[in-house]
């Protein structure tokens, strides 16, 4: 009989009582069918998979800066990793992403096949149930867009014989995430709601908004079925209609928030809630790998891991706000002091999104409090706004949805601001000049969110976009960044092949799963 490994220590007094998912050491191992009997249970059990994605190995700030910065927004000044396309099936960061996103499944897979067990009110069976069949659903939406076909797991395994099963198609994983999270969005309660939305647990409408970025995906590569675009933009749609969610005025300021640990659940719909609380690992990593370098703690430690492309910097107007919080325009000098980069130094620049000189303290080397956004506002928009072109062409409605994103992001939104107009799109434009123009914002919008490697696969565009990186960092005829930029730039040129659109299945897998098959390439 397989058993449960306890790992959670808060009692949680009711079920919106707390968001926060603490953890300490195990007290005890119990069978299934001895827990779960009450709603405080089914809360530990439920909080013991939403506590992984804190995980340093998946969103908690180390996969995000090395697995998934493989776009044309950013590269690395360390290898190998991931990030310049040097891994294979051994790699120890994959790995342990895979083990980790799997536990998660595996708790909400007991989770989900004991919550019958209690004797509690069914309403809040209902609202566990919705929670955790999102969280699974959530899981396989991200190894089927990072690895592909992979193993569908939605029993409890019992024990080494469970393990053999065969990867499923894309399709099929595809077929069980629209399940889940289609049941799950008529069980969780709505962002009104106190604990859920923002860096609580999932609302109603992150469910919705999530589900529009799952058939946005189906509709381009790999699996290419076009009549998913109305369905992506209807679920983005019931985001938009429920009028509980707008843009934040200020581009800079939602960061802050998210920074500071406070997000505005209007405009995050879903965030990572990292805490800096002593004796627990609530804390990530995010903004200290891929921030601005500074040794001392004061401001906030940071490696500086991460530089930003010139072929990104350029993508903004002047007028765009969002280029230099996104874009740091200075580094840390003498004892702390802020030294603008010149005009030419394009490749030198750190990321500036997560600045931890705004973050609370005590702060600490390696622990942030930084809570990383999973869904955007600004994102359902803009997946209405595309799946809208992709279906009726550039209409009204498309134009109006992308223009509030660019007015945001000029700063036409805060108090005082005038004309906003002049930040919208040109109008007049074909089809694919929309489409075009989208890419950009988007790549403007979610620079460093670990997006961008996504839509570029899912575009059919990450080879060619690779391609510009290299031939922007070699062009003779602009400033040269120096040979420790191009050296770094030029490895994700050099060592990117078609089969980099997916990771590998780690061997770890393939020797403990004999049905199991590596992806093609590998």
């Amino acid at each position: 009989m397989k058993k449960v490994f306890v790992l959670i220590a808060l009692i949680i007094p009711g079920i919106t009582g707390c968001k926060k998912f603490l953890s300490t050491t195990p007290q005890d191992f119990l069978q299934p069918g001895n827990y779960y009997q009450t709603a405080d249970q089914a809360m530990l059990a439920l909080n013991s998979g939403y506590e992984l994605l804190l995980n340093s190995n998946w969103w908690g700030g180390t996969f995000n800066t090395r697995a998934l910065m493989c776009g044309d927004d950013v590269y690395m000044t360390i290898s190998p990793y991931p990030a310049d396309f040097t891994s294979n099936y051994t790699d120890p960061l994959l790995t342990s992403t895979w083990n980790v996103v799997y536990t998660a499944i595996e708790r909400m897979n007991v989770l989900l096949a004991n919550l019958n067990n209690g004797k509690y009110d069914q309403q809040k069976k209902d609202i566990i149930k919705g929670e955790a069949l999102f969280l699974r659903a959530y899981c396989y939406f991200f190894l089927v867009d990072q690895w592909g076909p992979v193993p569908l797991r939605i029993e409890p395994t019992s024990g080494p014989k469970d393990k053999n099963l065969a990867c499923s198609p894309i399709a099929d994983v595809y077929a069980q995430i629209i399940k889940d999270m289609t049941e799950a969005d008529s069980l969780v309660p709505p962002a009104t709601t106190s604990g859920y939305g923002g860096n609580g647990y999932p609302a109603k409408t992150t469910v919705e908004a999530m589900l529009a970025r799952v058939y946005l995906t189906m509709a381009g590569h790999p699996l290419m079925d076009a009549s998913k675009y109305r369905d992506a933009e209807a679920w983005g749609m019931k985001v938009i209609n429920s009028g509980l969610h707008s843009l934040d005025p200020s581009y800079s300021q939602m960061f802050i928030d998210l920074i500071q640990g406070n997000p505005d659940k209007r405009s995050i719909l879903w965030a990572v809630d990292a805490q800096y609380i002593p004796g627990y690992y609530t804390y990530s990593n995010e903004g200290a790998l891929d921030g601005i370098a500074y040794g001392p703690v004061d401001s906030g430690y940071g490696y500086g891991y991460v530089r930003c492309a010139r072929l990104y910097y350029k993508t903004f107007s002047l007028e765009d706000q969002r280029r230099d919080w996104t874009i740091c325009p200075w580094r840390y000098g003498t004892n702390g002091a802020h030294v603008n980069w010149t005009s030419t130094q394009l490749y030198d620049r750190f990321p500036g999104k997560f600045r931890l000189n705004y973050s609370p303290f005590p702060r600490l080397v390696d622990k942030t409090p930084v809570n990383f956004p999973l869904m955007r506002y600004a994102d359902v928009l803009l997946m209405v706004a595309e799946a809208e072109n992709a279906v009726n062409g550039p209409t009204q409605l498309a134009y109006s949805l992308i223009n509030k994103v660019r007015e945001r992001g000029w700063g036409k939104m805060l108090p005082g601001a005038t004309n906003p107009q002049e930040a919208d799109l040109t109008p007049g434009l074909d089809q694919q000049q929309f489409q075009d123009s989208l890419e950009d914002e988007r790549w403007r919008e979610f620079g460093l969110e670990g997006l961008r490697k996504h839509d570029l696969i899912r575009w059919g565009e990450l080879g060619a976009a690779l391609q510009r990186m290299q031939q922007d960092v070699t062009d003779q005829n602009q400033p040269n960044p120096g040979s420790f930029y191009v050296g770094n730039v030029s490895r994700f040129f050099k060592n990117y092949q078609p089969r980099d659109t997916l990771f590998p299945i780690p061997a770890q897998e393939l020797q403990s799963n004999s049905l199991a098959t590596q992806n093609a390439g590998w």
